[in-house]
């Protein structure tokens, strides 16, 4: 459907794609190199890479109790800030890479801007329970091979997209056509489709313009 569409854009309405952002499927942009650009560059998907960190977290969870979810909420806030801060700037990704197994645990010498403790050592973890640091070291060397997996990529976790217009748009369209029914089968989806896209463009007035 990608290469379709890609291939479409470019024949009817002259417009070239660059570059693609999803998850990190590697047959996708496999594909569209071959069929039509073997210039088109791929870039991961933020939220995408969150759920994957997020997966392996859950992972650890099984093997170290003291992970906590709220602990795991904490980590993914720390790497929220650390991608954010670390724009188009991969040798900050992979020091901060390396904050993210010293931070939780009172070690700063690798936190960047993101990370209060840094002027302020004595300062209270907010976000982890009692207000102090991890002391779990068999839980820090798991999640430094964790992180030191991630340095492998620092150039692309630091040119990462958003799919985040798209997946809203879905959600819309699903509002009005749920998965759980089969819509496909019948005349009406091409106007609960209709329907999603244009709220989505012009809010929920469009149902007053409807003729």
């Amino acid at each position: 459907m990608v290469v379709e569409m890609v291939r479409d854009c470019l024949k009817t309405k002259g417009i070239r794609t660059s570059t693609i952002i999803g998850d990190d499927d590697s047959t996708t942009i496999s594909r569209l190199r071959h069929e039509v650009d073997p210039n088109i560059e791929k870039r991961s998907d933020r939220n995408h890479v969150k759920k994957n960190l997020a997966n392996h977290l859950y992972t650890l969870q099984k093997i170290h109790k003291s992970l906590s979810t709220k602990v795991i909420r904490y980590i993914q806030k720390c790497w929220n800030y650390m991608i954010a801060q670390n724009v188009n700037n991969p040798d900050g990704i992979s020091v901060g890479l390396d904050a993210m197994s010293k931070h939780p645990f009172g070690d700063h010498s690798s936190c960047g801007d993101w990370c209060d403790h840094v002027e302020n050592p004595s300062s209270k973890f907010r976000s982890l329970p009692y207000g102090k640091c991890l002391t779990d070291s068999k839980l820090q060397c798991s999640l430094a091979e964790l992180f030191n997996r991630y340095k492998s990529h620092c150039q692309k976790l630091a040119e990462m997209g958003s799919t985040q217009a798209n997946e809203s748009l879905n959600m819309t369209i699903a509002s009005k056509a749920p998965k759980r029914y089969h819509f496909s089968g019948s005349a009406s989806l091409n106007y609960r489709v209709a329907a999603g896209v244009a709220q989505k463009n012009i809010g929920h007035s469009y149902v007053t313009k409807v003729r």
